[in-house]
């Protein structure tokens, strides 16, 4: 089993700013909310055999103050990483549509389908993303807590609901969401296309 998180807040996540693979630090508010949901899995009883999170800072530090709340200690893992938005890294969408118009049209229309602004689509997190779990011993057995993104954690809930990426909008999490992977769902994971 694995449970999935996102990191916390970002100044990006608070100014609605397009972060994707940019490494950008956990704010105030956000490490505040890392320790906080630490505190509320041990009250809760949760046990993991290991945590695990995405290269980026954002997603190791609140592994980090999840993990030393839970005596674990993380590690980072390849392919966990946010979507790459290409040109669209550090703006917000506003600033997107007036920069790139035609990129961001594209986006628009075609959704998470579309790679026009330079990154990367759906498919391609949702496959690097899968083979990075399918790399975890807790994938087959045991349970781990995964500190990544919401665009990671998005395309896999596609994957286990059977939905296109090309819109999967809401099925992106909050800051700090925790969603649940059982095995029905790392199998539909695992099996997708």
């Amino acid at each position: 089993m694995l449970y999935l998180v996102r990191h916390g807040e970002t100044a990006f996540n608070a100014e609605r700013r397009i972060q994707g693979r940019m490494d950008t630090p956990l704010s105030p508010r956000g490490l505040a909310q890392a320790e906080a949901l630490g505190e509320w899995l041990c009250e809760r009883g949760f046990a993991f055999d290991a945590v695990y999170s995405s290269t980026l800072t954002r997603a190791k530090d609140t592994a980090a103050a999840v993990g030393k709340r839970l005596g674990l200690e993380p590690k980072a893992v390849e392919g966990l990483e946010e979507i790459d938005f290409g040109r669209f890294q550090g703006h917000t969408f506003d600033e997107c549509a007036r920069l790139y118009p035609e990129a961001y049209a594209d986006r628009l229309i075609r959704g998470a389908d579309s790679n026009a602004h330079g990154g990367e689509t759906g498919e391609e997190v949702f496959l690097r993303a899968r083979a990075a779990l399918l790399g975890l011993p807790e994938f087959n057995g045991g349970c781990a807590l995964v500190v990544c993104h919401g665009a990671v954690i998005g395309f896999l809930r596609a994957a286990v609901q059977g939905r296109p990426f090309a819109h999967t909008r809401d099925l992106i999490p909050k800051n700090i969401q925790l969603v649940r992977f059982g095995d029905e769902a790392l199998e539909r994971i695992r099996k997708y296309k």
